[in-house]
């Protein structure tokens, strides 16, 4: 039960960080949402949509790898998947929920975002492997 409550307080803790960094993104780019219940609802639609994405975007990845193309485009063409993914979703996202008006630049920006989060907190090992 202790193992169980400190699970859910984790869960808990990352998706309100998740939260806290979408509304702060949304603020810098101009971002207009209605009430702050719409914008937890585009929270929980983007981060359900990132969890359908993923494995089409690793499958995208791991295809660039068998075709075996130079290394350098291999890796820059496997970031731009991930990129044009987490834009998806967020336009995706965008598009269900009329209470949230995002640009497309604010789109991608805060896809980028994302990125560079993602890239600055986990970085990827060197070890054998060509991408993951």
């Amino acid at each position: 039960m202790k193992h169980f409550i400190i699970c859910c307080i984790s869960v808990i803790f990352v998706f309100f960080a998740h939260f806290l960094g979408i509304s702060i993104l949304f603020h810098l780019s101009g971002a207009f949402y209605q009430t702050v219940g719409s914008l937890l609802l585009f929270t929980l639609c983007y981060t359900g949509l990132t969890f359908v994405l993923e494995p089409a975007e690793k499958v995208l990845i791991h295809s660039m790898k068998l075709l075996g193309i130079n290394r350098r485009i291999t890796v820059f063409a496997a970031e731009m998947i991930t990129i044009g993914c987490l834009w998806a979703a967020i336009y995706t996202a965008d598009e269900l929920l009329d209470d949230v008006l995002l640009t497309t630049s604010a789109e991608i920006m805060i896809a980028v975002s994302f990125f560079t989060i993602d890239k600055i907190l986990y970085p990827r090992q060197r070890s054998g492997s060509l991408l993951y």
